[in-house]
């Protein structure tokens, strides 16, 4: 079968789910819930590293890396120079002197007065210096709060924004001395009563806040600060995108409860999921704006809330993600039963249409392994799928594209060498495969010549071979060796290269990693999770293989599946069908030719036999099929190559199934019983057939004696399951199914196994009392059944041989001579 018959032939089955649709596409949902909450919990896990790594720690610029903290200052003066400095004026006065001396270069600045710019205003003809290295390392990091507040305000709020404003006490002095002159020209235009009413300071803290600000307490001064920026810098919360409403937020807390207000050390510390949004942004990821969609308040209240937060976090997706996995196994055992389920029905009702399985050596031993097996094999097969192809597929690329966005030099580094490996140490395990498989048959082969040689014994020794035997031996043995360690080498080869090529990738990842951290150690923690995602990555492979077997093989079992269902069926109703009446004249059979469907095997050629209504007819074949093929055609379990079957003149072929069945009784055993009740056996499940019916058709069968016995009466289950039964119990309850429907044609295969004398005398009873009056064909096994017959016929390679009656047969014909004595052991009787 070709690769793309098995994917056409699963498709087909996989059209099956559509029948439970909301099964499939919940099970299919939850399965991608379930890849996609093991990413984020090893984002969680990520977090959780970077915590520990950092403490939550928001860098500092003296934190940053030089050429990282050059880039920087080059980007403030530049490009960034008027945010700056409207953050300044805003801050310190427009009037400030220092604004120019932080954001102008030297070549622009005043001698006289290092603080001012030239009157010129242009530059004049000297060389430049870099403006950082002439900045105090506190006035540097003054500006990169403001890059900051900026940078976070953007990607994680204002609120979040506001928790990295500098405090008064990280200002440098000229800052801190410049907003004291600033608060000063407020208070005399009383603009700080104003505002702090509005906050809902009392009235004792806006006297002590009016003050001059150089008798201020750390904590009053730091709070005239906050609401200079509530106030001046941050006016608007539009404009500031919410960092007014976190001023507003904190200072209202502080207006509530003054105890709260507090002087921080260091406004960067303890700052949860801020840490890891600065870091990734430094680094220039986009990731960068996903923590920072995330980072709600809790995340960066402090380092101890938020651990408790993702703690909190963990727990919930792990009990989701259980739940989720659990959905996702019920709903695919839903679709996939039901699709299981309609492809057996299906299978069934074909079954019932091929009429060639009656035939067949094995009968319906194909369509059961179609039903059973294969089926099964499809089931587990788009069960797989559902649960486990679908999901580790979905995770494998997750986890790809998470580790691309924590670190794409080492993500790819990593993708890379797993290519290499795969493609290198693939071809290298093919290879020794090939080398070991060989090996291995070779060794087998040894292996039997050896078994062979001990099978010798007794003609080593009656010849004296001893010598020469143990030689033999000696020599097999040494090959046999050879070719062991031929195989363990090959086999050593390749899984040590595989090792060692991946140990070699793990080193040099190693390496790598180390460079990034040496380099950027702003990093750590990316890596720590990075590793974490790159062992992750193991077990999606690992069970996508697994279930890569489950798939070959529902593949290869779905093309068995749809190769049965196509097959066409073997009897057709003719839409001008007539019914049938009772058979009153004869069946007869008409230069009838019967070849097996799909095999061409001849059953039957030009048989022409004329049976009359109410003979007694005797078939004997060496064939069982031959007999078999003879009988299936009278109920159309199938319909002859060539010729005609015909009850009283009407072609079976033009016939209802129904009118011409109903007439038809068969008693054949290959289908003695079935698991069910004794009385359900009888009946065939009818209910049209009251109980005391079918206990007077086993009456008549001789077999209401032995059911009585059963520990359930009538309703006793035989079968497969059930009570067990002799086969010549089962064969009469097979005769009373027969004699309860009252069939005009009965057709009689007797066991083969030898009977007893008191059950030949009931079944011969039974025959004495129900056949007269309707036509019987016999398979018969036993001598007084074929002397009963009217007329015997003996096939012979599908062609009638000879009829007659016993006594005839055995005077003419030297095979029914041959067969009568093989069966019987019986000298023939003469004629």
């Amino acid at each position: 079968m070709s690769r793309n018959e098995e994917k056409s032939a699963f498709a087909r089955a996989w059209a099956y789910l559509s029948y439970s649709a909301s099964s499939k596409w919940l099970a299919l949902l939850t399965a991608a819930g379930h890849a996609i909450f093991y990413v984020v919990l090893l984002f969680l896990f990520w977090l959780f590293a970077d915590l520990v790594v950092n403490h939550g720690e928001v860098p500092r610029f003296a934190d940053l890396p030089a050429a990282r903290r050059a880039e920087l200052l080059d980007d403030w003066r530049g490009d960034q120079r008027e945010t700056f400095k409207e953050w300044m004026e805003s801050a310190f006065g427009k009037g400030a002197p220092r604004i120019d001396y932080y954001l102008l270069p030297r070549s622009e600045l005043d001698p006289d007065n290092p603080g001012i710019g030239l009157a010129g205003g242009g530059p004049a003809q000297v060389a430049a210096h870099d403006l950082h290295q002439e900045l105090r390392p506190q006035e540097q990091e003054l500006l990169w709060r403001i890059h900051l507040v900026e940078v976070l305000r953007k990607k994680a709020g204002g609120k979040a924004a506001a928790s990295v404003l500098p405090a008064y006490h990280e200002l440098p002095i000229e800052e801190q001395e410049a907003f004291k002159d600033v608060w000063r020209d407020r208070v005399s235009r009383n603009g700080p009563q104003e505002w702090l009413d509005k906050l809902g300071f009392s009235s004792e803290i806006i006297s002590l806040m009016t003050r001059d600000p150089d008798t201020f307490t750390d904590a009053q001064i730091d709070l005239a600060w906050r609401v200079h920026m509530y106030v001046n810098v941050y006016p608007s919360p539009v404009a500031s995108n919410g960092v007014t409403l976190g001023l507003e937020d904190r200072l209202k807390r502080e207006a509530a409860d003054p105890d709260h207000s507090a002087v921080e050390d260091n406004t960067l510390e303890s700052r949860g999921i801020l840490s890891l949004v600065v870091r990734t942004h430094l680094q220039g990821r986009i990731v960068s704006w996903i923590l920072g969609f995330i980072a709600i308040s809790w995340f960066y209240q402090s380092s101890t809330v938020y651990l408790i937060c993702l703690l909190a976090l963990a727990v919930s997706i792990v009990s989701l993600r259980a739940v989720l996995g659990y959905l996702n196994f019920d709903l695919a055992a839903v679709a996939a039963v039901e699709a299981s389920t309609r492809l057996r029905r299906l299978i069934y009702h074909h079954t019932y249409r091929l009429g060639t399985l009656a035939i067949r050596e094995l009968g319906p031993a194909e369509a059961v392994t179609v039903y059973a097996r294969q089926v099964e094999a499809v089931h587990d097969g788009l069960y797989a799928w559902l649960t486990g192809t679908f999901r580790e597929g979905l995770k494998l690329i997750l986890l790809l594209v998470f580790a691309l966005c924590l670190d794409v030099r080492l993500a790819l580094a990593f993708i890379f060498f797993s290519l290499l490996v795969w493609a290198v140490g693939g071809q290298l395990a093919s290879y020794f495969k090939r080398r070991e498989r060989a090996s291995s048959h070779r060794a087998a082969e040894q292996l039997t010549l050896i078994r062979e040689s001990l099978m010798l014994m007794r003609l080593v020794k009656v010849y004296l071979m001893e010598l020469f035997n143990q030689a033999r031996v000696e020599r097999l043995l040494s090959r046999y060796g050879a070719l062991q360690r031929r195989r363990h080498r090959g086999e050593a080869a390749y899984v040590t290269t595989l090792v060692f090529m991946a140990s070699l990738c793990v080193l040099v990842l190693m390496f790598v990693a180390g460079l990034v951290v040496l380099q950027d150690p702003m990093g750590n923690a990316s890596v720590i999770a990075l590793a974490a995602v790159l062992v992750s990555l193991y077990w999606p492979m690992v069970r996508r293989r697994e279930y890569r077997r489950v798939l070959r093989r529902a593949r290869e079992a779905a093309v068995a599946v749809f190769r049965f269902v196509d097959r066409p069926a073997d009897v057709r109703a003719d839409a001008s069908a007539e019914f049938l009446k009772p058979m009153e004249r004869s069946l007869e059979f008409d230069n009838v030719t019967l070849k097996e469907p799909g095999t061409n095997r001849l059953l039957l050629q030009k048989v022409t036999l004329k049976i009359g209504a109410g003979e007694r007819l005797g078939i004997i074949s060496v064939e069982d099929s031959e007999k078999h093929a003879f009988i299936y055609l009278i109920p159309r379990f199938l319909d002859p190559t060539s010729g005609e079957v015909r009850i009283d003149d009407h072609n079976l072929r033009f016939v209802t199934l129904d009118s011409l069945r109903v007439q038809i009784a068969l008693v054949v055993q290959h289908n003695l019983v079935f698991h069910d009740s004794v009385a359900n056996n009888i009946s065939c499940g009818d209910k049209a057939y009251p109980q005391p019916q079918i206990i007077e058709a086993a009456k008549a069968a001789h077999a209401h004696n032995f059911i009585q016995k059963l520990p359930q009466g009538y309703e006793t289950p035989i079968g497969e399951l059930g009570h067990s039964l002799s086969i010549s119990q089962q064969f009469r309850i097979a005769l009373a199914r027969a004699i309860l429907r009252d069939p005009a044609i009965i057709a009689i295969e007797e066991p083969a196994t030898v009977l007893d004398d008191d059950t030949k005398a009931l079944i011969d009873d039974t025959y004495a009392r129900v056949l007269p009056g309707r036509t019987v064909i016999f398979l018969p096994h036993r001598i007084s059944t074929i002397r009963s017959c009217d007329r015997v016929v003996l096939l012979h390679h599908g062609e009638v041989e000879a009829t007659g009656s016993h006594r005839e047969l055995l005077a003419k014909s030297p095979l029914y001579r041959h067969l009568h004595y093989i069966e019987f052991n019986e000298i023939a009787e003469s004629a």
